[in-house]
């Protein structure tokens, strides 16, 4: 049996968290209980629902017109994406996945013993996905399921309007059914809502995390049509009896403050992308500018660092900790987090162009 090792997530928990100064962050930081009008002495022990909260189906169907029936809500984002995926592709079947990319929802299917197959998408193309492309990767392996992300993890990139129509057109033809990540999405102002809306073999997949300030709640949802949503249910009733009753009142309450909590979180985002952009006209760091979100992912200057990994080490001599680019599938590259708040990632900044301007050694 094929055991998932996750290897980016089981980083995160501990090496993530090194440093005193911190560019692994990838959530806005976290609100108060008066942010969500919720007073934890009121929590009761008792609650149950069966699949989630009443008012985050309504919610959902409110903003954005979604069967409740399609609405999958899971123990986490990754959970519902995994309810999702496990009951779309066969034991053994294919899985075209972007890269780079996020792969912990990749990783969670290894108990099927799934072929994974890559599609790229590169720095000299901005990221962009290219339908055709994945069109012609879909027909020749076969494949059973895509992965996407949107805002693309890690780069920050949005899906544009043309690669969402193609991306639509590719599902028509070829039947494939396709699984997009859109935690970062709602960084986009306006939101342009979930893709799922576009084609009924498409899943969205988003939650109560990196935007809203709850990245502990450890709640999210999955929403695609009645028929995909109940084969989910299948998966959820196999993982979980259901989710906790504590995260099922916050995420109650949540809901009756979406809108303050998405644009604190996309004021944070555009300070935060402000700060960071003005240090980069500074120091020579190539990288695709994000769409929004958390996240950018430049390419480490082989002058500076062999890569990644080293680039890291060298940052962790000052006490600053980045997030190696293998993780995501490209070595020579590093995620960075630019949302912590200003004077933190003031600091944090300084030390970072401190390390490569060391790296790149004396002027000649």
């Amino acid at each position: 049996m094929a055991l998932s090792e996750v290897p980016y997530i089981r980083w995160a928990k501990y090496e993530g968290l090194m440093g005193r100064h911190r560019l692994t962050a990838s959530a806005v930081p976290p609100v108060e209980w008066s942010d969500i009008g919720l007073d934890p002495g009121s929590l009761a022990l008792t609650e149950y629902s069966p699949y989630g909260p009443e008012e985050v189906f309504q919610r959902l169907n409110s903003d954005w017109g979604i069967d409740p029936g399609g609405i999958v809500l899971g123990a986490s984002a990754s959970h519902a994406h995994f309810c999702f995926a496990a009951s779309m592709v066969p034991q053994g079947g294919t899985v075209v996945h972007e890269s780079p990319g996020y792969f912990p929802l990749l990783d969670a299917l290894s108990l099927l013993g799934v072929r994974k197959v890559p599609i790229q998408r590169r720095f000299e193309e901005n990221y962009r996905l290219d339908p055709a492309e994945l069109q012609q990767k879909i027909e020749a392996e076969k494949a059973d399921l895509v992965l996407l992300t949107h805002l693309h993890n890690p780069t920050g990139v949005a899906l544009s309007e043309d690669e969402i129509a193609g991306l639509v057109e590719v599902v028509e033809k070829t039947g494939c059914p396709v699984i997009i990540d859109e935690m970062y999405r709602p960084f986009l102002d306006p939101d342009p809502g979930p893709i799922c809306l576009r084609h009924p073999k498409i899943v969205s997949v988003w939650g109560l995390n990196k935007i809203h300030g709850l990245p502990q709640v450890r709640f999210g949802w999955g929403c695609g049509t009645p028929q995909l949503a109940d084969q989910a249910r299948r998966i959820f009733d196999s993982t979980t009896l259901h989710t906790s009753c504590l995260t099922d009142q916050v995420a109650r309450a949540a809901m009756n403050h979406l809108d303050v909590l998405a644009a604190r979180g996309r004021k944070i985002s555009r300070g935060g992308w402000a700060q960071f952009s003005k240090w980069l006209k500074n120091h020579d760091l190539p990288l695709v500018e994000p769409s929004g979100g958390l996240t950018c992912f430049p390419r480490i200057p082989s002058s500076v660092a062999r890569d990644g990994d080293h680039f890291r080490e060298l940052c962790m001599e000052r006490d600053l900790n980045v997030t190696p680019g293998r993780f995501f599938g490209e070595p020579n590259h590093v995620r960075i987090g630019f949302g912590a708040p200003e004077e933190e990632l003031k600091v944090s900044l300084q030390i970072l162009g401190e390390v490569l301007e060391a790296g790149r050694g004396p002027a000649s």
